[in-house]
């Protein structure tokens, strides 16, 4: 998917495409690049997609990989997939952008790729996991100008004072 998008000042060209393992680098640098992530998030990240490479060719189980370029330079990527012992209901496990996309499109380019293909492959829910601090009220806004509805809240899930937020989408 190519996409020109505009803010105030600058129109961005912004390409989705299915990732391949030469941006397994890339993606652990937009996690530790992010203000968001850190080193355990990069580390787990990292084992999911290498994860993804080991099974080929992809199961329906497998995680799915989007990577995100703005001007031809890796800016963002997507995790997706199946959620086990459903019935055509999909996760989005992981999107991030670097600070310096954000606002361009580049999330949600993402967003909509990863939404496309899992309703190409009959996925009728998708279902969102994020934290309730303020460093994520950006990702918030991005679901639900998505349309993505906030449909439970898990109060101290991930820690005292940070709820789990569960996002919904039919698709």
């Amino acid at each position: 998917m190519t996409a020109m998008l505009a803010d105030a000042s600058t129109v961005a060209q912004v390409v989705v495409q299915p990732a391949v393992f030469e941006d397994r680098s890339s993606i652990r640098d937009i996690l530790l690049g992010s203000d968001i992530f850190g080193v355990s998030d990069a580390d787990c990240v990292d084992e999911m997609f290498v994860e993804t490479w080991q099974k080929r060719p992809v199961e329906n189980d497998s995680y799915r990989w989007l990577s995100c370029r703005l001007d031809g330079v890796m800016a963002g990527f997507a995790c997706y997939g199946t959620e086990a012992l459903t019935h055509n209901t999909w996760d989005l496990f992981w999107i991030c952008v670097l600070p310096e996309a954000r606002g361009k499109g580049a999330g949600r380019a993402l967003m909509m790729e990863a939404e496309a293909q899992a309703r190409a492959a009959r996925g009728r829910v998708m279902v969102i996991y994020t934290s309730s601090t303020p460093k994520y009220a950006p990702a918030r806004r991005l679901y639900e100008g998505a349309g993505f509805t906030r449909t439970a809240v898990v109060p101290a899930y991930y820690s005292e004072g940070d709820d789990l937020h569960i996002y919904w989408k039919r698709l």
